[in-house]
């Protein structure tokens, strides 16, 4: 085994063995963590999540069932202006207040879980994501397709990072991610940008499918040295998930920076602020639902971001 394979391993046996001070956790891979999420923070997550859905409705409607809910995204799909191809719920100007009320949530699960100190930053904003029942198409000609076999590190993010997962609504058992665990001669050099997750199947190919299938109500952790995608099952539903990724303290790097793609350098954020929402801090987007973001290609956020500091 490469000893680049043996620190990341090394860093998530710490991470696993600070979460299971005070939860229970299965390890589906040496790379991966499974936690339960409290029902107290479970219901917090859940109700965030529609609300915040509920705001992008276009017709101004309140939908408390998750399937009914689901369904009108899919009805409304061509009319709900603030999602991209690739299912991610963008946040717009009108969706400030309950986007925020969203991440508060995801913050206190990571506090719950007695990880927040080994956290040296966020990729933010972090995201909400439908996948629908059926691919789209025109989204699989595109740069970086979630279907494709990944890691976030081709589109730019930090390869030092630790992609965090939460199911949340939807037909999660067949519409899921399915995660890849790397070979023992892993080199951390197979985590550069690249121009389309396309451009990695060589890699991609090296890897192992882990017989693992993400559950509701359980927070998903897996370093980035694993790879993943979306996948359905034939017959499948609507699933709706939070993404999202952390660098986590890596003591052998001895104070190394983080290598990020230059545009995605604005996109972070200490655990601090994110557990500061509404208190110190207030996540702000400035465009309308309207107004389009440029993705570079998928290696920027398609949303533009302020972060304000509040008196």
């Amino acid at each position: 085994m490469t000893q680049d394979l043996k620190n990341r391993i090394g860093i998530f046996d710490e991470i696993s063995a600070d979460i299971g001070r005070t939860k229970s956790f299965t390890r589906p891979s040496s790379l991966i963590c499974s936690s339960k999420i409290s029902d107290e923070d479970w219901r917090h997550l859940q109700n965030s999540a529609n609300l915040y859905m509920n705001k992008c409705l276009p017709n101004n409607s309140f939908i408390t069932d998750e399937n009914e809910l689901l369904e009108t995204f899919a009805q409304n799909k061509d009319s709900i202006k603030n999602i991209t191809p690739n299912g991610l719920i963008v946040p717009k100007r009108h969706t400030v207040l309950e986007y925020n009320l969203l991440v508060n949530a995801v913050a206190r699960i990571i506090n719950s879980a007695g990880i927040g100190d080994w956290i040296t930053s966020w990729h933010i904003p972090l995201n909400l994501r439908i996948k629908h029942n059926e691919i789209n198409e025109e989204n699989m000609k595109r740069h970086h397709p979630t279907e494709h076999i990944h890691s976030d590190s081709w589109a730019g993010e930090s390869a030092d990072s630790v992609t965090v997962m939460i199911p949340i609504f939807g037909d999660t058992d067949h519409n899921r991610v399915t995660y890849y665990d790397p070979p023992d001669n892993f080199e951390d050099s197979w985590l550069g940008p690249l121009p389309s997750y396309a451009d990695g199947a060589e890699i991609a190919s090296r890897y192992e499918k882990l017989d693992f299938v993400p559950k509701k109500q359980h927070l998903i952790l897996a370093d980035f040295s694993t790879l993943h995608a979306s996948h359905r099952d034939a017959g499948a539903g609507h699933r709706v998930s939070i993404d999202t990724t952390f660098v986590p303290v890596r003591k052998y790097k001895g104070g190394d920076g983080e290598t990020i793609h230059p545009w995605r350098e604005n996109e972070r954020a200490t655990h601090k602020v994110l557990s500061s929402l509404g208190e110190t801090h207030l996540f702000h987007f400035p465009d309308s639902v309207d107004q389009q973001v440029d993705s570079q290609g998928g290696f920027k956020h398609p949303t533009n971001l302020v972060v304000k500091e509040l008196e």
